[in-house]
């Protein structure tokens, strides 16, 4: 009878460690520490008439894929002084994404690269092909609760072909 209460003694404590271990926490919801990023967009050339523009954050590039995160669509309406749009993307897990990128989406297997964030800000860098001018996209490092600011890009519409 020893052998048994010492065995049930065992599998007690190492039930009650196995509990405290899965119910410490960080107090966190379990959701991964998220940032955001910031800039504005200087849109040249005539507004589509068809299509939806975003702005869209990726972790590869060139692009395979889907988007990390996207900003809701831009409308015309929405352009301030000077044909600029001020975005921000917040919720974005921390990570160096590889390119931050204005897209036009025309459709289905439809989008074109517009626009891109890199060393020259105040040019394009990119051509509707997505392939960018060297030395390429200008990788964004997002940290915990803070915002990039100034990721600031051109993007021309005459790029578009739908």
């Amino acid at each position: 009878m020893t052998r048994f209460r010492a065995y049930s003694a065992g599998l007690l404590v190492a039930a009650t460690m196995l509990v405290s271990v899965v119910s410490c926490g960080d107090d966190s919801s379990g959701t991964a520490p998220t940032g955001s990023i910031a800039g504005t967009v200087t849109f040249r050339n005539a507004w589509p008439t068809t299509g939806a523009i975003f702005v869209t954050v990726v972790s590869q590039y060139p692009r395979s894929g889907v988007s990390d995160s996207f900003a809701r669509p831009i409308t015309e309406n929405m352009l301030g002084p000077g044909r600029t749009y001020n975005y921000s993307i917040s919720g974005l897990e921390t990570h160096t994404y590889k390119a931050v990128l204005i897209g036009w989406r025309g459709g289905v297997g439809n989008d074109q690269c517009i626009g891109l964030y890199w060393v020259h800000p105040d040019s394009l860098g990119i051509g509707a092909n997505c392939i960018a001018q060297a030395p390429g996209p200008a990788p964004v490092t997002v940290k915990k609760d803070q915002t990039v600011k100034h990721v600031d890009m051109v993007a021309d519409l005459s790029l578009i072909t739908p």
